[in-house]
């Protein structure tokens, strides 16, 4: 069996997490997936959990209640390095904001900003790398 990658999917929209799951069984993605409805949720689960627990790949969105991807990013950076992990972050976001691409191509611990929906070929990509 290959190894394959943790996601952890950090959105508060039902209709796309549902999409997402759609989608992931129409692609035939195999991968363990976790759900989380904002930021402080996961950085919640990031904080407790030993490295082999820890998601291999987020997808982040920008927009959400109680903590939003920015302020997850923010507080995702002091403790990054104590992770023994590296944790691949993609911001998947509806924003076609350019201070937010500008935003996120300064922060060292985000991949890429992709601007939903997300298509299969770049998921495989994510997936791949």
């Amino acid at each position: 069996m290959p190894n394959l990658k943790t996601i952890a999917v950090v959105d508060d929209d039902p209709i796309y997490i549902q999409a997402l799951k759609n989608l992931f069984t129409s692609w035939k993605i195999l991968n363990p997936v976790l759900f989380f409805e904002n930021g402080k949720e996961v950085l919640d689960f990031i904080r407790v959990k030993e490295a082999p627990a820890l998601p291999d790949i987020l997808l982040l969105d920008l927009n959400m209640p109680v903590m939003n991807g920015w302020a997850f990013m923010e507080n995702f950076a002091p403790i990054a390095t104590q992770l023994n992990k590296n944790i691949s972050i993609y911001l998947v976001t509806s924003s076609i904001w350019e201070e937010d691409s500008k935003r996120a191509e300064k922060n060292p611990h985000i991949k890429e900003l992709i601007v939903k929906p997300i298509l299969q070929k770049k998921f495989r990509e994510i997936l791949a790398g």
